[in-house]
């Protein structure tokens, strides 16, 4: 859920301050890319193209991380890496959309824009390699799809879990969209707490202080 949180928020920054691309939702970059009639396409599509680049870089390096069979039997070692590697990148993220006062120049978006991407496809990769209940952590069409799909046959554990993931994401946006509008400098401080918290939490179970610990 937390970094759901981080997903949304980060997702809302860059659609609204970044030139109207996503940084996790990469089938929507896909289509913007596509929208070739749009005014100013050609920029629009530089903008989601890096995005897309960026997400995939972030995938790339999440897939090939090493410590696939190291740590927790849940949060192996190669996860909690990739998840301080998205950390550093959001806190660059939020370093540089803070210096520009929450209004970053045409070439801070360019960075922005890689930087926030490839930070949620590495976090999208953490996830894949958790691969709890076929929830993501950044994009929800699927985990909303296996929602609807096997709430037929009740509310099990893993469907409330897949509503949460659906409520973080709006939540998410939603606190990143009011920070925007009321304290724009700090607008991406969501993401990096969401994400630090997440991995204090992930530390605490491979540590053998989580609950299926005790």
């Amino acid at each position: 859920m937390l970094l759901t949180l981080a997903a949304g928020a980060t997702d809302a920054i860059a659609f609204l301050g970044l030139g109207g691309v996503f940084t996790a939702n990469m089938s929507g970059n896909l289509i913007l890319f596509a929208l070739a009639g749009r005014e100013d396409w050609v920029l629009h599509a530089l903008r989601s193209g890096l995005a897309c680049a960026g997400f995939y870089a972030g995938l790339l390096i999440g897939f090939t991380m090493p410590g696939r069979h190291e740590g927790n039997v849940l949060w192996p070692l190669a996860v909690i890496r990739l998840l301080w590697a998205d950390l550093a990148l959001q806190s660059a993220f939020l370093a540089g959309w803070a210096l520009g006062g929450g209004a970053p120049g045409p070439v801070a978006i360019l960075a922005l824009i890689g930087a926030g991407s490839c930070a949620m496809g590495m976090q999208a990769a953490a996830a894949r390699r958790v691969n709890l209940a076929g929830i993501t952590a950044t994009f929800v069409t699927g985990t909303l799809t296996s929602l609807f799909e096997t709430s037929a046959s009740g509310w099990s554990t893993d469907n409330r879990c897949r509503a949460a993931i659906v409520v973080a994401l709006v939540l998410g946006a939603l606190c990143a969209s009011l920070l925007l509008r009321f304290a724009p400098p700090w607008a991406d401080a969501v993401a990096p707490v969401c994400t630090l918290l997440a991995l204090f939490v992930v530390n605490l179970h491979v540590w053998g202080f989580g609950p299926q610990n005790r």
